[in-house]
């Protein structure tokens, strides 16, 4: 019988405990919580004259999840070169 590596019990007990801890701060479940975060996605565009790595807009769910969370909304444009 294969014996469960005791980091990766920790691990898993503290994910579900941030879970626990969002799913609190936000006032919902966390799948919900979750597949609205999940709509914030970032996209590389590349160009001969450079490149762009562009965040999508959240929606107003995530963005009120993260003000929730005392997070500030990503930033449109991460990098430009």
């Amino acid at each position: 019988m294969v014996q469960p590596n005791p980091l990766n019990v920790g691990l898993s007990v503290l994910a579900l405990l941030l879970e626990r801890v969002i799913e609190q701060a936000c006032g919902d479940t966390w799948r919900n919580i979750r597949d609205d975060l999940e709509q914030i996605k970032l996209a590389q565009l590349l160009s001969p004259h450079g490149e762009v790595w562009q965040v999508t807009e959240p929606s107003p769910e995530a963005s009120n999840y993260l003000k929730r969370l005392d997070i500030k909304n990503p930033p449109a444009i991460l990098h430009l070169t």
